[in-house]
């Protein structure tokens, strides 16, 4: 799709600062979809000009809006837009069956739907199956009615069944323990696995190590041996998804995977802690990746465990270690000339500067 050259400047940030307010407020002549676009970017994007947006798309007519969306919306944000803050039943009945749609808006914009129009993403089997939570956010929703709650559970059940009993156990265990608090809510967002992804198969001896030798956090606190069995029987797409929103159990486990994908989401989750960058800056089973994202964290980098345990990690990449030698205390730098598992280049740069000081 085109976009027309103003509002495409202003997604590049490209726009002068005063043809930007001028965009947002709806002054410049550009198409209704194009004006969307920039809306949707300045409101999503929490631009400071992200109030004026928002007036400009209240004041924008039902009508001029429901026309711009008649063709073809791409990328799908002016969709989002509507269906999170405009009301009209009729407005957001065509904002939901945009074809453009997809299953991530679908899922974004479930929370700000009002109870009338929620009979419309239930019925959308094809998003739901992509995105399963989207019907746990239908069933939660505060204006879902009891018909619409029974027929989640319904669907649900349904959709289960199409996979396979196995598959489908598992899942309605999995939501039943996320809704009795014994599994982290990350849980009920995994889709049923790819098919190619059947195929995979667990090595045995890997197997029989993780069911009997105790896994422990960074506090020394053994997680439970029913979560290591759940984990283990995730797909590898499953497990890069847990590992991206999961809680710190599951960070555990997942951050022990060979799986350098699986290693980098647990890395990146949003909720970990700096107590687990240092447990994990130490582990000598991380990829490297991991120690390069850690060592490109500003605040974390500025705990001194962190950076210790990275020098000390004989995975680390050299010129990452020896940039963070300098940090080191006098006393440190003494223990690193007797470590002999630490290379020695290391202990030749500890060893000078140790002499100047």
């Amino acid at each position: 799709m085109t976009m027309n050259p103003l509002v495409q400047k202003y997604l590049d940030h490209q726009l002068p600062e005063p043809m930007v307010g001028a965009l947002l407020s709806g002054a410049l002549p550009v198409p209704p979809l194009d004006l969307l676009h920039a809306l949707a970017h300045a409101i999503f994007h929490e631009s400071p000009l992200a109030p004026k947006a928002l007036e400009t798309l209240q004041e924008m007519p039902e009508s001029l809006l429901a026309s711009a969306i008649i063709g073809p919306v791409e990328p799908p944000a002016p969709l989002g837009l509507i269906l999170i803050h405009r009301k009209e039943p009729t407005l957001l009945e065509s904002a939901l069956l945009h074809e453009n749609l997809t299953a991530e808006w679908m899922e974004r914009v479930i929370p700000s739907l009002p109870g009338s129009a929620l009979e419309i993403p239930l019925n959308n089997q094809v998003l739901w199956l992509e995105r399963p939570n989207i019907l746990d956010l239908l069933e939660a929703h505060p204006e879902a009615e009891y018909v619409i709650k029974r027929r989640v559970e319904e669907f649900r059940r349904d959709v289960l069944r199409q996979i396979s009993p196995e598959l489908a156990q598992e899942r309605l265990e999995i939501i039943d323990d996320v809704e009795a608090g014994k599994l982290d809510k990350a849980w009920s967002e995994l889709p049923p696995p790819k098919p190619e992804e059947l195929e995979e198969e667990l090595d045995p001896a890997l197997l029989r190590e993780r069911l009997t030798k105790p896994v422990v956090d960074e506090e020394g606190h053994e997680i439970p041996l029913r979560l290591t069995q759940r984990i283990m029987k995730l797909r590898t797409s499953q497990k890069i998804l847990l590992a991206q929103k999961g809680g710190k159990e599951e960070r555990t486990l997942l951050i022990r995977e060979s799986n350098r994908l699986i290693q980098v989401a647990v890395i990146r989750n949003g909720r970990v802690t700096e107590g687990e960058v240092a447990y994990i800056a130490q582990l000598r089973s991380v990829n490297e990746e991991v120690l390069r994202i850690i060592s490109q964290n500003r605040e974390w980098m500025k705990k001194y465990t962190i950076v210790k345990n990275l020098v000390l990690n004989p995975r680390t990449p050299l010129p990452i270690a020896l940039n963070m030698l300098k940090r080191f205390t006098e006393y440190d730098l003494k223990l690193i000339l007797r470590d002999k598992n630490v290379a020695e280049l290391l202990r030749r740069e500890a060893k000078r500067m140790l002499g100047k000081s």
